[in-house]
This record gives C-alpha cells, structure tokens and sequence, in this order.
C-alpha cells in the first residue's frame, strides 16, 4: 500500500464568527454589489488563522451582509519561507473564499427575499494587503 503525503499547508476549517443582513427589498442576483475584503493573520508557530471581513451592498443601500470568517490552516514547521508566504497570502483567502460565497448564496436565498449568488474574485490585492497585515505570535523553544 503506498502512504500518503501530508501536504505542506492544509486547511483545516473555517468559522463564521459573525454575520448580519438587512434588506429593504427584494434581492436579485442581477444586482449592481460592492464588496469590500479586509483580511488579516496569525501566524503561531506551525498554525495559521485568517480573518476576511466581507461587507457586500448594494449600490442603493437596500441590501447588505456583513461577515467576518475565520480560517484555520496548520503548516509544517520547517516550512520554506517564501512558500510560507504564498500559501498565507494567495492560497488561504482563495481557500476560504468559496465557502463565504455560499454562505452568502445561503443566508440570502433563506431570507426570502430572493438569492445572491456571488462572482468569482481575483484575491490577489486581497493578498497583498494581508502580507502587511500578518502577526507573528511564535513561541521560541527555550
């Protein structure tokens, strides 16, 4: 039987940690939306935590989700330092992404007021905000 590699960057699971909606009328998902991404990190010792805040409204204000996610990602310890990077700022928010758009999809289609179904990003700029905007919480073996 042949093993299985660990991969060297895993996600691990996400949380939502809190989400809101209002809506004055009937959503579509041909609706003109803004989203707005502020992502940040933390980086301790072999794990990885990511916050996206998502705000999406509407460009007359009668509809909008605020949400801020949590993603959690574990790492190998001797990671190289410049892969390190590209998986916290390129593949992390893209991990998470999918899972806000369907939430998102969720929580819209369940209001009863009709559904939002989010497009695809580009996260690149995303991931260029959170590099400046990662801590390092690691804890130095004595």
């Amino acid at each position: 039987m042949e093993e299985i590699n660990k991969s060297e960057f895993r996600f691990d699971g996400y949380l939502i940690k809190h989400s809101s909606i209002d809506i004055l009328k009937e959503v579509n998902d041909g609706m003109e939306l803004g989203i707005s991404i502020i992502p940040s990190g933390v980086k301790h010792n072999e794990k990885f935590v990511l916050t996206l805040q998502v705000s999406v409204t509407d460009k007359n204000g009668d509809f909008s989700v605020n949400l801020t996610t949590e993603g959690f990602f574990t790492f190998k310890e001797n990671l190289d330092i410049n892969k390190l990077g590209t998986f916290f700022t390129i593949n992390a928010p893209a991990l998470i992404f999918p899972y806000i758009r369907a939430y998102i999809c969720m929580l819209t289609s369940l209001s009863g007021a009709g559904s939002i179904v989010l497009p695809t990003l580009n996260l690149i700029d995303v991931g260029k905000e959170l590099s400046q905007k990662i801590i390092n919480n690691d804890i130095e073996a004595d």
